[in-house]
């Protein structure tokens, strides 16, 4: 069991680093899967020593704080923080990306259209999984952060706005159906 453990944060480790040197520009692509192979073998291997849900919390926070450590001291220490990036190709019209109204609705979706699909997201894990309760709920009410944060990178990211609209209402009306079943 310890085994198991000791192999499954090693594997963590050694993942993100390989991320973090695919970066770099040595081999970028078998870098980046040979880390996603590592991660998911760390998962297994931390599920085989603590069970299911203590395995996955365990690889959750074991991933955060290996990846805080190996990325945010270059952060810190770069001077690009606050500067405007360039871009590397020329925006779109202005009518593509939706001028004023445009950014109003990303702002509607990035807001409060993502936080109910992220509550409907939350509310049928919490109550359809086939887990028990107290891990239902855990699971249900961690998600929705997650929701949230990755359909607020959509709504400010994609291009698109009839992507950015139909998204989260397609979300909603998934989970909507979902949990009345």
């Amino acid at each position: 069991m310890h085994v198991f453990a000791f192999a499954g944060f090693g594997a963590q480790l050694l993942g993100i680093a390989a991320w973090r040197q695919a970066r770099g520009g040595h081999a970028p692509v078998m870098l980046f899967w040979l880390g996603l192979a590592l991660l998911v073998a760390s998962l297994a291997l931390l599920i085989a020593a603590f069970g299911t849900s203590l395995g996955i919390s365990w690889a959750l926070v074991a991933a955060s704080i290996a990846a805080y450590a190996l990325f945010v001291p270059r952060l810190v220490t770069t001077g690009e923080i606050g500067r405007p990036i360039r871009r590397t190709r020329a925006p779109r019209s202005k009518a593509g990306r939706g001028g004023a109204l445009g950014l109003g609705l990303r702002l509607l979706c990035a807001g409060p259209l993502y936080l109910i699909a992220a509550l409907g997201v939350g509310t049928t894990f919490a109550t359809s999984l086939p887990w028990e309760e107290a891990n239902r709920l855990m699971f249900g009410g961690l998600i929705i952060p997650a929701v949230w944060a990755l359909g607020a990178l959509h709504a400010t990211a994609d291009l698109d706005l009839r992507r950015v609209l139909a998204v989260p209402i397609a979300i909603i009306l998934v989970t909507v159906g979902l949990y009345l079943l």
